[in-house]
């Protein structure tokens, strides 16, 4: 088992959360997954007045890819704007757009109204290029978005304290709707008054009565609707996703802390969305990505790391911010959910009613999961079908 940085920061000097003994025999509502889609889905239930919801848990809360991944808020899809104008057409991209930034709101009002202390910070990101054609569409995606309306802009060069070091780029695209957070913190931190059993492996989902039975070791839950939130994982619990998501593992590094910031407060990522990383508070530099290098290794749910890409990561950081000696707290993994088009999946199993799911977000958990997670829980308290889950609804895929 390997432990993020995120992860191990926040335990420091605690235990692990006990084990939940008990739950009630029967529910309203039981999300399956304590990452963020899981969790803020309970979150926006509450508020939309469901109080008889639960969390069942496999280990704890935020222990998948929510508790290992860069912290970043990100707008949009990992692919530059004019991509998107290209896939799915002008009002599409828009409309995108528009909702991973009222995602973004959404975080930054749970940060506010929980006072959840996670480092959050809308500080902007860079989408650096890092050849011509990655540059043309960067600076092509920057036209059509300030055509849209949107507050973006391409810089020939990164300002300051990171112009030297990020010179070996061609310059960024630069959003300043974008933040970054310490996503464990946040999630451990929206969790609070939501009642989650941990250590609740589910091994079926059965249709019984017109509500669902789930099963776990010797543990039988009964609910009136279950809500599959368990993201690249969806296909061990149920077949249906077994050629609709894909589980692919991203893996990253933190250095020992460095004696100065020196990339200043924004977040990074660059090659179409390979490369990225950020420095935290404590000047630690955060660094994943690289999978494009390896992927026919980088697949599967296995909790690993593997020497060849750990130390190309090691090697881009010397590269390309001119480090070196520098030491490594932590490296760890993370298994993401891809589908087929770059979409999540949500609504409704065909085979089964009582069961929703919303999974497959292609690594953008927190680009997203707010924002659905609060339509899913509106739609599922009040009947209203937002144009965002319509987008994304798993009919789309239909067989």
């Amino acid at each position: 088992m390997t432990v993020s940085y995120w992860q191990k920061r926040y335990f420091s000097g605690r235990s692990l959360p006990p084990k939940t003994e008990h739950a009630r025999d029967r529910y309203d509502i039981a999300v399956i997954g304590g990452g963020i889609s899981g969790i803020a889905t309970a979150y926006f239930l509450k508020k939309f007045g469901c109080d008889n919801v639960v969390v069942l848990e496999k280990n704890y809360i935020g222990y998948g890819a929510t508790g290992r991944n860069a912290g970043f808020i990100l707008s949009g899809l990992a692919e530059p704007y004019s991509r998107l104008i290209v896939a799915m057409g002008e009002e599409s991209a828009r409309e995108i757009m528009n909702s991973t930034m009222e995602n973004h709101d959404l975080i930054e009002s749970a940060v506010s109204e929980n006072k959840i202390d996670c480092h959050y910070d809308k500080c902007g990101s860079y989408h650096l290029a890092t050849g011509e054609l990655e540059r043309k569409e960067l600076e092509e995606s920057t036209e059509m978005m300030i055509k849209h309306g949107f507050d973006v802009e391409y810089q020939p060069k990164v300002p300051g304290k990171a112009k030297d070091r990020l010179s070996g780029y061609l310059g960024g695209f630069f959003n300043p709707a974008d933040g970054k957070i310490d996503p464990f913190a946040f999630v451990n931190g929206l969790a609070a008054g939501i009642e989650v059993v941990t250590d609740f492996e589910v091994t079926g989902i059965e249709k019984k009565h017109g509500a669902v039975e789930i099963r776990g070791d010797n543990v039988r839950i009964e609910a009136e609707m279950a809500i599959l939130a368990v993201n690249a994982y969806a296909p061990l619990l149920d077949k249906y996703f077994s050629d609709l998501v894909f589980p692919v593992r991203g893996q990253m590094l933190a250095t020992s802390p460095l004696p100065a910031n020196i990339l200043g407060e924004s977040i990074y990522y660059a090659n179409f969305g390979y490369d990225y990383f950020r420095q935290f508070d404590d000047h630690a530099l955060i660094m994943g990505g690289l999978r494009n290098r390896f992927f026919k290794n980088e697949t599967g749910y296995e909790d690993i790391i593997s020497d060849d890409l750990q130390r190309a990561l090691e090697e881009y950081i010397t590269a390309n911010f001119g480090l070196s000696g520098f030491g490594i707290d932590e490296r760890w993994g993370g298994v993401m959910g891809n589908t087929i088009d770059g979409l999540p999946l949500i609504g409704s199993l065909p085979h089964n009613s009582s069961v929703l799911a919303m999974v497959g977000f292609n690594g953008h958990g927190f680009g997203m999961g707010m924002v659905t997670a609060r339509d899913l829980a509106r739609a599922v308290m009040t009947g209203e079908n937002s144009d965002l889950l319509k987008r994304f609804s798993i009919k789309r895929l239909s067989r």
